[in-house]
């Protein structure tokens, strides 16, 4: 079988063609992949990806003869390569983050502990120094947890007013701990 029959019964979908393609280039590929990725028992995944990969790009007609096949092979092998360390790489960022997120949230030591009591004494100060609608809003909002629509029920003003007030309170207390640096 010459290279421009086989390519032909590749575009065609003949089983025998695409069975000689994966038996020649199986090993191959295999071995591609174990020698550049140390310590991973099983590469069939990869592998089949590859396959996967090239018959797709066969059938949107990415290639045009018998001579592609090789490098177009080894170029998705490439390419899925890439993506096994990337993904190996953002996972093992992802179990940093979660890690390091655990760790702040469940072990609280006496310096953190001193830190949140001094923030929140910080907070209370300067919410005091507040107007006493706002003062009202910020306790209702934050610490009894009731909605907009419920404050400006029980204040008698509307929903945007209050919205506007409470922002404009939270943005006072950021400007005062950056004004006098307190935090």
């Amino acid at each position: 079988m010459d290279g421009a029959d086989f390519f032909e019964k590749l575009l065609n979908h003949d089983p025998q063609a695409q069975k000689k393609l994966i038996e020649t280039f199986n090993p191959r590929i295999f071995l591609y992949f174990r020698n550049r990725i140390k310590g991973e028992n099983n590469y069939e995944d990869l592998v089949q990806e590859v396959f996967s990969a090239f018959f797709r790009g066969l059938d949107q007609g990415k290639m045009t003869s018998v001579v592609w096949i090789a490098p177009f092979l080894f170029g998705i092998a490439k390419r899925v390569l890439y993506n096994y360390f990337y993904k190996q790489r953002k996972n093992n960022e992802i179990q940093q983050k979660v890690s390091l997120v655990c760790e702040v949230t469940c072990d609280f030591t006496e310096a953190e502990r001193m830190e949140n009591q001094k923030l929140s004494q910080v907070l209370n100060l300067l919410i005091k120094d507040l107007p006493q609608i706002d003062r009202l809003i910020l306790n209702a909002f934050y610490l009894q947890e009731k909605k907009i629509t419920e404050i400006s029920n029980m204040i008698n003003r509307s929903n945007h007013y209050i919205s506007v007030r409470k922002q404009r309170a939270i943005k006072k207390i950021k400007n005062e701990i950056f004004r006098k640096k307190l935090y």
